[in-house]
């Protein structure tokens, strides 16, 4: 017989009130409402993860990689009300239930709860957790605010989860200027802790910055500079060409983060040295003053209604060719121990460092050059073909990702298949668990 565990009743009663409490509580009279919008969806995705049969980052037998199903169901509430002094407030809310080979873990995430004021015209004042996303890229946007606009290893499965800013906004004739602050907001992201698991991630920094946008001669501008510890700066470009096509470029410059990159360069020079005995010179990327991205793409729409997105990414901060076949020929030493059960524990300690060094610089994503495309098709009238990948340009791997999807009024399914190709030796053949097969259904209430 299952035991009763009055914890866990505790999170579930707990999570559910705080995923849907404010919207039946919002004061209507006190906040001057003249008109309000709701919305439920309920979400669930199935993924089986299969392991790669032949990575380098695969120790074999010594360390065996089993296939893995995991279970996500995610109820989605969100509530617009308009007041009456021509502002709004929003609320946004996920509570998540995730089953995999341990425990199920009950959470929720507030991804949006904010107030628009329009003290005087053309003004706008913005106080709560709000998403806001600058630049113009698809996969990603070098010109973005915050870290995880910067990479595509996004997980888009949920809603996007906002900031807690205060962000000034004042239309001119023709351009607006918008100023931001966001301040520091530190938890513990681990079981242990509430305000994680409960309310969203931390902010680990704070971030002021200021933004200009206007458009100029049919051309849409974007300029951002931002501090937060460090300075950053973007520019963004966005033109329309006609009826059918539209190019995009962004660019990012961040100062270098000393301390990080030292890091980085320890770890790297741990690696060739126990592979050649020779102490490496510091990585390329890491001698330079600030780190530096860029993204050039467009879209093209055809007759039919397919649409295709292609990007290049110059990544600035990534390693040179010569600096990863080194990582390569430490991966493929280290490996190639395997077959002496004698040399388990330093097979596994080789790993082990190999992982913390390309966690540490961005895997995947590590090298310089990258092109993304994106080809989308409606098949049926309620059914589309979606079609992506990223191709590494320097040693040719890559990944590819393909969705059928169906959906028709409120009810949506979405079939996906996830495969990484290239050599073992290369970038994205040392994924390790990322062949996945992703199964999703959507509800709107």
């Amino acid at each position: 017989m299952n035991k009763f565990h009055p914890c866990r009743c505790r999170n579930v009663l707990l999570s559910l009130g705080l995923a849907l409490g404010l919207l039946c509580i919002v004061p209507s009279g006190c906040l001057g409402q003249t008109m309000g919008t709701t919305s439920f969806s309920v979400q669930n995705r199935w993924q089986l993860s299969l392991p790669a049969p032949h990575s380098l980052l695969n120790a074999g037998p010594m360390v065996p990689l089993e296939p893995e199903l995991t279970g996500l169901f995610l109820l989605n509430g969100e509530g617009v009300w308009l007041l009456g002094n021509g502002g709004r407030f929003v609320f946004a809310d996920t509570l998540q239930l995730r089953l995999d080979r341990e425990e199920p873990e009950i959470g929720n995430r507030l991804n949006e709860l904010y107030f628009t004021l329009n003290p005087v015209d053309y003004f706008f004042l913005d106080l709560g957790k709000q998403v806001v996303v600058s630049g113009g890229g698809f996969f990603l946007n070098p010109a973005g605010l915050w870290p995880e606009q910067t990479t595509w290893r996004q997980d888009r499965t949920l809603p996007p989860e906002g900031k807690v800013i205060v962000r000034g906004e004042y239309l001119f004739s023709h351009l607006t200027m918008e100023v931001g602050w966001a301040p520091q907001l530190a938890w513990a992201e681990n079981k242990d802790g509430v305000l994680w698991r409960y309310i969203g991630s931390p902010q680990k920094t704070a971030q002021t910055w200021v933004m200009v946008s206007s458009g100029l001669a049919g051309v849409d501008l974007g300029v951002l500079l931002a501090y937060r510890g460090r300075w950053k700066a973007g520019l963004s470009l966005a033109k329309v060409w006609g009826e059918r096509l539209a190019t995009h470029c962004a660019i990012g410059w961040e100062e270098r983060d000393k301390s990080q990159a030292e890091q980085g360069n320890k770890l790297y020079r741990v690696l060739v040295e126990e592979a050649t005995g020779a102490a490496p010179p510091p990585l390329k990327a890491t001698t330079a003053q600030g780190n530096f991205q860029a993204l050039v793409g467009g879209h093209y729409t055809f007759t039919g209604g397919e649409n295709l997105i292609v990007e290049y990414f110059f990544n600035g901060t990534g390693m040179t060719r010569q600096e990863w076949e080194r990582v390569l020929y430490y991966l493929d030493a280290s490996t190639g121990l395997v077959s002496d059960v004698q040399n388990g524990p330093l097979v596994a300690a080789r790993l082990q460092k190999a992982n913390a060094f390309l966690t540490e610089a961005g895997f995947s994503g590590l090298l310089r050059h990258y092109v993304m495309a994106r080809f989308y098709k409606t098949v049926l009238p309620s059914v589309a073909w979606e079609q992506m990948m990223i191709q590494n340009l320097v040693d040719r791997s890559g990944l590819a990702l393909f969705y059928l999807r169906f959906e028709r009024d409120r009810f949506g399914l979405a079939l996906g298949v996830q495969q990484p190709y290239g050599k073992n030796a290369s970038e994205f053949g040392l994924l390790n668990s990322e062949r996945q097969v992703t199964l999703q259904i959507h509800f709107g209430l």
